[in-house]
């Protein structure tokens, strides 16, 4: 009696676990007994690799249904998959529907979106056994269609500079050689270098102190410049003063007279020149016409 009780309760314990397991993937799995289910044909073109049938069917990120049927379409180059999603989803004729993946590298599963409540519901056409919707070309797709060619290219590339390595190879070497040369002979004339270079340094901080004397040089010049016009004007105010003393004394008809007044005027046209060429440029004035050349 007592072995007959454990076979009992081992298999109702049994019992009890297959049926927790069943609810559990019922709840897992979102089933509703009472949910109608709706077909739909997904057209794609190009691949869909990575999708699997009993993959996911998602609106908007949410599970409503999951893939039945995966096979080519009547175009070879298209790839129809059947889907079944609960009736109450709203695809209509403006929903769209797209391969996505769970990560990068993740699950392939089926997203649909758009479509709002004012838009008409979308129902089958034509011979189509069930409603069409055609899929469009998400960003994953459109990266493995064309990683193809890219790395066409990329292989076109490196042939290319493989070519061109090989066709130069002689002057590319002549040239490494080059280079190495000029580095050993810089490196062992480096001490030679050295001592240029700080005599540049020393030769820019001499130009910076004669710029500098140049500078207090001119100033004083132009300093002096302003005392001769200074003089020059004085001079010229006192001819203008003694001017109509020389012009009374020119009516006389002494010759000594007539001899002053001409020297008087000559000397006034040799200060009005000298004030002219004062105001005009009195650095050339003063230091001659031709500047000496730097290291003469």
């Amino acid at each position: 009696m007592e072995t007959r009780a454990n076979y009992i309760l081992i298999g109702a314990f049994s019992a009890a676990t297959v049926v927790a397991a069943f609810l559990f993937l019922v709840w897992l799995t979102g089933f509703d007994g009472d949910a109608e289910i709706k077909t739909y044909d997904v057209i794609f073109d190009g691949s869909v690799a990575g999708l699997s049938l009993g993959g996911d069917v998602r609106y908007n990120g949410i599970k409503v249904g999951e893939v039945t049927e995966i096979a080519l379409g009547a175009d070879p180059r298209l790839v129809r998959i059947r889907i079944d999603v609960d009736e109450r989803t709203p695809v209509t004729v403006d929903s769209q529907a797209r391969l996505e993946f769970q990560g990068i590298t993740g699950v392939a599963f089926i997203e649909i979106t758009g479509g709002t409540t004012r838009s008409a519901p979308l129902l089958a056409e034509g011979d189509n056994e069930y409603p069409v919707i055609v899929a469009d070309r998400s960003a994953v797709q459109q990266l493995i269609t064309s990683a193809p060619l890219v790395l066409t290219a990329a292989n076109d590339l490196l042939v290319r500079i493989d070519r061109l390595l090989g066709e130069n190879e002689g002057q590319l070497s002549a040239t490494v050689r080059d280079v190495e040369t000029v580095s050993g002979t810089i490196a062992s004339n480096h001490e030679e270098i050295d001592q240029i270079i700080k005599n540049l340094a020393t030769a820019t901080e001499q130009i910076a102190e004669i710029t500098e004397k140049m500078n207090g040089a001119v100033g004083e010049i132009e300093v002096a410049a302003g005392a001769y016009g200074a003089l020059a004007e004085d001079a010229r105010g006192l001819v203008i003063e003694a001017r109509p003393a020389l012009e009374q004394l020119s009516n006389s008809s002494v010759p000594e007279v007539d001899r002053l007044l001409r020297d008087t005027r000559r000397m006034i046209s040799s200060v009005d020149r000298l004030v002219v060429e004062l105001e005009r440029n009195p650095t050339e004035f003063l230091l001659g016409d031709e500047p000496a050349e730097y290291g003469n």
